[in-house]
């Protein structure tokens, strides 16, 4: 099984390079864990017949990003200059660093068939801003957000937020010094609901309060796509200045293969706002705090973003 394994991902790796795959025509999707990501992955890559990198920054399943010394979330100011970690980006964008992880999202035939590479990751939004400046994508990326609220009740419900080994998380990567005045604000709340959404907003501030955004990626809310997909599909093939593929709207309402049974609500406005009735109110107050704190604005107590 190992020779299988590893004959499958040299067969993957060394199309990419025959292929002459370009990280530029990546289609990146930036998001959260358990931030229904999984379900714009399987639309996108259906419409635009691209095999998907599945979570390539995942340091317990890509020892390359591992040993290259990443944190869970890595911090890259968008002005570094770090050639290393750019020539790595561009081989994990490229399909060149494969294992059964990564590409578990496809069988092998998909990777040899496939138009581009749609690249899923939870862990790149706090470098996107960097990223999106560094490489001259074809395709804008994706920066798919959901409300850190509705995150927080998925990731409790799943079991997925431990606050063991914070302290480490937080500290670890190189440019972590620059965020040095957070950690002993995150460590020092009281609840792992506060902890999650404090983590939430030193992910995305990067991406939500640089000045090229809008221009080197474009912004997508969970709400949005639920309430309605036709619209916020069209935005996105608009902004990629390409027709939205042929019955790519007609599947929009298919669950996830990481969607639990009996998970969606038929009424997209009772999908969105399930974690109101998670949280009591003492409970929503603390996780407003955290957002006041960061200065986020997009989101708070309405379920759907700000405008």
């Amino acid at each position: 099984m190992d020779l299988k394994r590893t004959l499958r991902h040299g067969a993957i790796a060394a199309h990419a390079t025959l292929a002459r795959r370009r990280p530029e025509d990546a289609v990146v999707l930036s998001c959260d864990p358990r931030s229904g990501s999984t379900w714009l992955s399987e639309l996108l890559g259906d419409g635009l017949n691209a095999a998907t990198i599945w979570e390539p920054f995942h340091l317990g399943e890509v020892p390359q990003v591992r040993a290259f010394g990443f944190g869970w979330r890595e911090y890259i100011p968008a002005d570094a200059d770090w050639p290393e970690a750019e020539a790595l980006i561009r081989r994990i964008l490229a399909g060149r660093v494969v294992n059964a992880w990564t590409t578990s999202a496809n069988r092998t035939t998909d990777f040899l068939t496939a138009d581009r590479l749609l690249v899923k990751c939870c862990r790149a939004n706090a470098f996107l801003p960097w990223m999106a400046r560094r490489i001259d994508f074809t395709s804008r990326p994706i920066h798919f957000l959901r409300h850190p609220f509705a995150i927080v009740a998925s990731q409790l419900k799943m079991g997925i937020f431990s606050g063991e080994g914070l302290r480490d998380a937080l500290l670890k990567g190189r440019h972590a010094a620059r965020l040095a005045d957070q950690v002993d604000y995150i460590l020092g709340l009281e609840s792992d609901e506060e902890r999650i959404v404090a983590m939430w907003c030193r992910t995305h501030l990067p991406c939500l309060t640089d000045p090229k955004r809008g221009e080197l990626w474009f912004t997508m809310h969970y709400e949005r796509l639920m309430v309605d997909p036709q619209a916020e599909v069209t935005r996105l093939f608009e902004a990629w200045r390409r027709p939205v593929p042929d019955g790519m709207l007609d599947r929009v309402r298919n669950p996830s293969r990481m969607t639990q049974d009996n998970s969606l609500e038929t009424d997209p406005m009772a999908q969105i706002a399930k974690w109101q009735s998670r949280f009591p109110d003492s409970k929503q107050r603390a996780m407003l705090a955290v957002l006041s704190h960061f200065g986020i604005c997009v989101y708070g107590q309405d379920p759907l973003p700000a405008t």
